[in-house]
C-alpha cells in the first residue's frame, strides 16, 4: 500500500456567488474527476491519492458539507473518499463509497446540506480529499467518475 499525493487543477475550484451560498450554506465547489484519482503509479489494490483541494484562512470554521456523485466512478471494485484537513483527514465528510451516485453527507446528517459540528480552527491548515482503494482493482484503474464537494468554509477575521 502506498499513499500518492496530488493537487486539484485551480480552474475547478469555484468561489460561491452569494445566491449559490444561501442555497447550501457553501462558500467553494471543487469539481473532481477520476483522472484526478487515475494516477499511473497508483497500481496496487490497496493505494490511496490524497487530492489537495487548498488551504483554509488562519481562523475559520466550517459550518457545511457534503459532496455530489454526478457520475459513479468504475473500474475498480471499492473506493471511498474522505474529506478533511491535514490534521484531521475526516472532520469534514467521513469515509463513504463513490461508487453509486448520489449526494455524500457528513454522519449524522439529515438532509443536504448538513452541518459539520467539529470543523474549526486557529491556523491556516490544508483541505484535502483522501480516495481509498481497498479490494479489487486501483486508482490507477479508474475509468468514469465525476463528484461535486462543497464546503463552506468561513474565514473568521471577516466577521465585525
Amino acid at each position: 500500500m502506498a499513499n500518492y499525493s496530488t493537487t486539484i487543477a485551480g480552474s475547478r475550484v469555484s468561489p460561491l456567488i452569494i445566491p449559490e451560498q444561501d442555497l447550501g450554506g457553501s462558500t467553494v465547489r471543487y469539481l473532481v474527476y477520476y483522472n484526478d484519482i487515475n494516477l499511473a503509479s497508483a497500481t496496487t489494490a490497496t493505494d490511496t491519492v490524497t487530492l489537495t483541494l487548498g488551504t483554509t484562512p488562519t481562523n475559520w470554521v466550517c459550518n457545511s458539507a457534503y459532496a455530489y456523485v454526478g457520475t459513479a466512478f468504475a473500474g475498480t471494485t471499492a473506493m471511498t473518499m474522505i474529506v478533511g484537513t491535514t490534521s484531521i483527514t475526516s472532520c469534514f465528510l467521513q469515509s463513504t463509497s463513490i461508487l453509486t451516485a448520489g449526494f455524500i453527507q457528513p454522519t449524522g446528517g439529515t438532509s443536504v446540506p448538513a452541518v459539520v459540528t467539529s470543523a474549526v480552527g486557529t491556523s491556516a491548515v490544508g483541505i484535502q480529499a483522501l480516495f481509498t482503494n481497498a479490494t479489487g482493482g486501483s486508482p490507477s484503474a479508474l475509468t468514469a467518475g465525476v463528484l461535486e464537494i462543497f464546503l463552506g468554509i468561513r474565514d473568521l477575521t471577516q466577521f465585525y
